[in-house]
């Protein structure tokens, strides 16, 4: 079993360097290649987002009819061929916008599947009581990735090309389903939840979990405004620090890297918060510390020692901020939902990300161009503050959960298909 989670890591990290790859690479090649616009750049980033809202809850209901396992390798591979298809049509002199967003959308529905049914996996291979320690062990090969990931893919797209950089990005992604492909342990299989209400009901059982429980609802809400304000800032970003600061690819992917070194640190931290701090304070505490991000960002001067600055404590606040709430939100959930609601529920919480991901791309880009990319950062900080405001629900329902399952409880005889 260990070796196997170990694999899993190793899976999960190979092919989170090669995403970090893609993050840099792909709106700066649109951004050189095609002169991209704020407009163009949230388009891109919109298509992206696109399939999770419309074709999510199919998505997440046949995971759940699945093994996770092949799902996972089937979407490393359809995004290592999309990949390759990308930096052909730039190097054959055919690449257009239309093509970029079209990438970006087909790339986005394999994302989806992978980060369902990676969610719905991890129980598989380790114990209900070291989930916040696996998720922390995921978290943290995660952020070495994105530390060697953001220096690296500065340099290749400064010193080779962004085409050049996705090509590698498609290597990861073989080298994850190697990986996977590897993993020795049976995978049980999946569970058929009770049909209610017929096909729709099936694929509403997500969203119908999270109603159940105040935990999972305010969970989602802070996801939500998180998402929506990532994606307001995300909208502005690469064009405020590479095109309005005036700072270059390969110094933007080693300051970048910095929130990877903090990502990394929390993420080894987060398993030695204790579980009675994890609910009321661990995840308001994060999104608060990740809505300083964008708010000292918007106080860089230029390519000065003040902006390295402003950019570096951006990177290293709100990265680590955004990490402690992840992993901690993630484990709850994953003891929260029985495992064979995991991937709808998570699916529902992915979709609701998703649309406020939309509606936040759309949002930031008529303010990055109607007041400006700072004013947009400031917003973006706002939003995030709001998200820390909804994680403070939370609060409470472990406590409630394990007096429910303690002998003589309230509600000793509760619903039997909680794990």
């Amino acid at each position: 079993m260990r070796r196997d989670f170990a694999s899993f890591v190793a899976a999960a990290t190979i092919s989170n360097f090669g995403s970090m790859l893609t993050a840099i690479a792909l709106p700066l090649f649109a951004i050189q290649w095609l002169d991209a616009s704020p407009g163009e750049i949230a388009a891109m980033n919109a298509a992206a987002i696109l399939p999770a809202v419309t074709l999510g809850l199919f998505a997440a209901h046949a995971v759940d009819r699945l093994r996770r396992r092949p799902v996972l390798i089937a979407s490393d591979l359809a995004r290592a061929v999309l990949l390759l298809a990308l930096p052909l049509a730039a190097f054959t002199g055919v690449l257009t916008m239309a093509q970029v967003v079209a990438f970006a959308f087909a790339r986005g529905l394999f994302d989806f599947a992978f980060g369902v049914a990676e969610h719905a996996y991890l129980p598989s291979l380790v114990p209900e009581d070291e989930l916040v320690r696996a998720n922390s062990r995921l978290q943290a090969g995660d952020s070495s990735a994105e530390a060697v990931g953001f220096a690296a893919g500065g340099w290749l797209v400064q010193l080779l090309s962004a085409p050049i950089a996705l090509c590698v990005d498609a290597a990861s992604y073989l080298a994850s389903a190697l990986l996977l492909f590897g993993i020795r342990a049976k995978e049980a299989p999946p569970l058929a939840a009770p049909a209610r209400g017929g096909h729709a009901g099936e694929l509403l059982a997500g969203f119908r979990e999270l109603g159940r429980s105040p935990a999972l609802r305010a969970i989602a809400a802070a996801n939500f405004l998180a998402m929506l304000a990532a994606q307001v800032t995300g909208a502005v970003y690469m064009l405020f620090v590479y095109r309005e600061l005036g700072f270059h690819a390969g110094v933007l992917g080693l300051l970048f890297a910095l929130g990877a070194v903090s990502s990394l640190a929390s993420s080894l931290l987060a398993e030695r918060v204790p579980q009675r701090w994890a609910e009321g304070t661990a995840l308001p505490l994060g999104l608060s510390l990740y809505a300083l991000g964008p708010g000292l960002l918007a106080l860089a001067p230029g390519p000065t020692l003040w902006g390295v600055m402003a950019i570096a404590a951006q990177q290293l606040v709100g990265d680590g901020g955004y990490v402690l709430f992840e992993i901690h939100q993630r484990a709850l959930r994953q003891r929260l939902v029985p495992r064979e609601l995991l991937a709808r529920t998570s699916g529902a919480i992915r979709l609701s990300n998703s649309a406020a991901m939309l509606a936040g791309a759309a949002l930031g880009g008529l303010l990055g161009g109607a007041l400006g990319l700072r004013a947009t950062l400031v917003a973006g900080a706002g939003l995030t503050l709001l998200a820390a405001g909804a994680a403070l629900f939370v609060r409470g329902e472990e406590t409630r959960r394990a007096s429910a399952a303690a002998p003589g409880g309230a509600h000793a005889q509760g619903d039997p298909s909680r794990r």
